[in-house]
């Protein structure tokens, strides 16, 4: 089950291309988003190597069952309560977005609600789900999409419109001091492994993780290409003008000699896929942490489609109060707000697990 681990961090990486990370960069093009960058890499890759290496002391256990053991009830529950809260709305704010991204370039005719609505039955009826099978859907989307994924982005940075000159611009301002906005939009990429919070318990006791060192070289290219590809095609100052700086960016390409020439509409379908992935991974951790408030009644089934009409349900009616803008700014709140909740986090575990240890 190891290979899963390097799944929930790639899924991730490239969940983060089309929604507010690009943006959150680009509006800092010339503030520090380059140095943001250069360290979010050691930052991030950090937070990552110490978290596996502090829950790998608790084989077969998720953050739930490392709380009871190591905390008292009244620590416990506002600490699970404030991380459901967090990953809710991790899944929350990609289902709105892309509720919106899909009534603005796909169907604009549709009711964005009845988007959100589709998105939420799907993504919450997986999310139901026994943690190995959400694992397995997300395998097949990954293993289905990321080829695609893969020749798009070589086709980006091959195709003659891409203009590099604006990308040396860009990168002469690698001195220029960073903000809080763009180190928490460039740390991102690495925060599938939190997920391990939950999918620990099915991880093969005392079998390390391999090949960490891959990750940041991984990371690495996601960034690099998420940030400066929309800078070649649109320019330095233009870029700002978009909202989704990837979208705009697919539907410059085309495919001379393919069934679908705008590569937009393949873009499309590989993001949905990349996006929803996301979402019910995320909603299916908060599930998890919200059965353990009430244990008694977490192996009920009636509870989980409850605690899915919740989630649902909040997400659905506010989506009627987001726009562009105030959603954007509500992501890049959202981001801030969870680097430093991602660093208590990594700190909680190493605290337990030194207590453990000693």
């Amino acid at each position: 089950m190891v290979h899963y681990f390097y799944y929930l961090v790639l899924l991730n990486m490239l969940a983060n291309i089309i929604l507010f990370v690009p943006r959150i960069l680009l509006s800092h093009r010339f503030e520090g988003s380059m140095l943001s960058l250069v360290l979010s890499i050691p930052i991030g890759f950090t937070l990552l190597y110490v978290f596996v290496k502090s829950i790998a002391k608790f084989p077969g256990q998720g953050f739930p069952e490392i709380l009871k053991q190591h905390a008292p009830r009244w620590v416990r529950i506002p600490i699970l309560i404030y991380f459901i809260v967090i990953w809710y709305l991790a899944g929350m704010i990609t289902l709105i977005a892309f509720s919106e991204i899909t009534k603005k370039y796909i169907n604009p005719d549709i009711s964005s609600m009845l988007i959100v609505l589709a998105f939420v039955t799907v993504v919450g009826m997986i999310a139901r789900l026994k943690s190995e099978s959400v694992l397995f859907c997300m395998e097949i989307l990954l293993v289905t999409n990321v080829p695609v994924i893969v020749w798009v982005l070589y086709k980006a940075v091959t195709n003659e419109a891409m203009h590099y000159d604006a990308c040396f611009e860009i990168a002469t301002h690698i001195l220029n001091r960073p903000t809080w906005d763009s180190l928490s939009a460039g740390t991102y990429i690495f925060t599938g492994y939190t997920n391990l919070v939950i999918f620990n318990r099915l991880l093969t006791p005392n079998k390390k993780i391999p090949l960490l060192w891959t990750i940041p070289i991984v990371g690495t290219c996601v960034l690099l290409t998420s940030f400066l590809i929309p800078v070649g095609y649109h320019g330095t100052m233009a870029v700002n003008t978009y909202i989704y700086p990837w979208i705009s960016t697919s539907d410059s390409m085309r495919v001379e000699f393919g069934l679908v020439e705008r590569v937009l509409f393949i873009f499309m379908l590989l993001y949905t896929n990349i996006s929803l992935a996301g979402s019910f991974i995320h909603w299916h951790v908060g599930i998890e942490f919200f059965k353990e408030l009430i244990p008694s009644q977490k192996e009920k089934s009636y509870f989980t489609w409850a605690v899915i009409a919740l989630m649902g349900g909040v997400t659905f009616l506010l989506s009627y109060f987001f726009n562009d803008d105030s959603l954007f700014n509500f992501g890049t709140l959202y981001l801030n707000v969870r680097l430093a909740s991602e660093i208590a986090l990594v700190i909680i575990i190493v605290i337990f697990a030194r207590r453990k240890m000693a």
